[in-house]
């Protein structure tokens, strides 16, 4: 072995280990969010590079076999980055059955095609030598390979710096860390693109990926951004109990939660992109209360069969330069409040009713020819003032009537007709 090619197998073989190191102390965190595809991405890196030292130490079989096995890992780093973005930026969504078929079947593919390429011809055809392991030409798949690579690698530079522009505080250095992170695989394909490679003949990428590695590994213990990461929309809104419909500013339904896909009967792919009124009947009238006011829910009443109560806020969203984007609305369901306020209402009348009639003389009233007592509900009889007194708020005061004065006292009577 030369000295050259001690110098780069013994730089891959520490860009191996310091790949296993930090797929080690991630695999601590592995269960946070994007923990797993780190973990495998770091170890993609490390057979990338440990397979690409054995090919510089000259060990056997030699040729092109180590360089072929290096693509195992090659084929995976870049995937495996993209997957972790995606979840470390909250877009689990994005990785739908078709997008990980695509994510699986290319690099299997590519691996395949390499390995037999000596029957097709379609990876490299001969044109590569054992001698020289950086390749910038190839057959047909060596390019698909190519564009693959850097569009997914590109989607991933992309994202980071959406993700950076839209953070604050911690989670924006977190974001700017590893968008610099990320950058470095670029910087160093441009170097060896303009041939100012200070390594010749050497394929800078591994380490490039390691440096990639290690500032997320600083991010890791600086900022740690796998245990503090940001309340996903994804868990706060799709889990939430209220409704949660998003409108933009030509009030076309843009996001839906399942809380009010359910509240409403439908299936949030028949509600996305319809005009909100269509979706929400109401939505001419709501708009009038909350037009001067967006911090006071309005109460509706939807006459489905049951009836519900909804207590509805809108909120206006509006960029920085204050441009209405559109409108966030927030469906709460009250119809349990409500229904307990009708039965406390209904209580409140019942006993009302029921002391009124405690209060008031109904019905008919057996009471004596003769004597004119009241017979009661025991069977006793009672004097009528007594008895008007028990069963009614009335007091009697003492007086006579003219006939019985005239009857009783004719001599006074007459003096008073008089």
């Amino acid at each position: 072995m030369s000295e050259r090619e001690i110098l780069y197998s013994s730089l891959l073989g520490v860009v191996a280990l310091i790949s296993i190191v930090v797929a080690i102390i991630v695999g601590r965190r592995r269960f946070a969010p994007g923990g797993w595809a780190l973990v495998i991405n770091m170890l993609a890196m490390a057979w990338w590079s440990a397979t690409y030292a054995l090919y510089w130490a000259k060990v056997y079989p030699d040729g092109f076999f180590w360089l072929d096995a290096t693509y195992l890992g090659a084929v995976t780093v870049v995937p495996t980055l993209f997957i972790f973005v995606l979840q470390f930026t909250h877009r689990e969504n994005w990785l739908t059955r078709p997008v990980l078929a695509l994510l699986i079947i290319q690099p299997v593919l590519t691996v395949i095609l390499l390995w037999t390429d000596s029957w097709h011809g379609l990876f490299f055809a001969g044109k590569r030598s054992a001698e020289d392991s950086v390749i910038f030409a190839g057959e047909p798949w060596f390019w698909v390979n190519i564009i693959y690579s850097y569009s997914l690698y590109l989607c991933v530079v992309l994202l980071l710096i959406k993700s950076a522009m839209g953070s604050r505080d911690l989670y924006r250095r977190q974001a700017g860390l590893m968008l610099l992170g990320s950058l470095i695989p670029w910087i160093i394909n441009v170097i060896s693109l303009f041939k100012m490679n200070p390594l010749p003949a050497l394929d800078l990428t591994p380490i490039a990926f390691m440096l990639t590695g290690s500032m997320m590994t600083i991010s890791l213990f600086r900022y740690r951004f796998l245990d503090v990461v940001p309340v996903a929309r994804d868990k706060l809104i799709e889990k939430m109990m209220d409704g949660v419909l998003v409108v933009d500013a030509h009030e076309r339904v843009v996001d839906i939660n399942p809380a009010l896909a359910s509240l409403f009967g439908m299936e949030i792919s028949a509600l996305i992109g319809e005009k909100v009124e269509k979706v929400f009947p109401g939505w001419e009238q709501l708009q009038v209360v909350h037009r001067e006011n967006d911090r006071i829910g309005q109460e509706i009443l939807l006459q489905d069969n049951p009836a519900i109560f909804l207590n509805v806020r809108i909120i206006q969203l509006r960029d920085r330069q204050q441009h209405a984007q559109g409108q966030l609305i927030i469906f709460q369901d009250i119809t349990g409040r409500k229904q307990l306020e009708a039965d406390r209402e209904e209580l409140i009348n019942s006993l009302q009713r029921a002391l009124g009639q405690v209060k008031t003389l109904k019905g008919l009233l057996p009471i004596c020819a003769n004597c004119k007592k009241i017979r009661d509900d025991q069977g006793y009889w009672q004097d009528v003032a007594v008895y008007v007194r028990d069963h009614t708020e009335a007091e009697f005061s003492h007086g006579i009537c003219p006939e019985c004065m005239q009857q009783l006292y004719p001599e006074f009577y007459k003096k008073i007709d008089g």
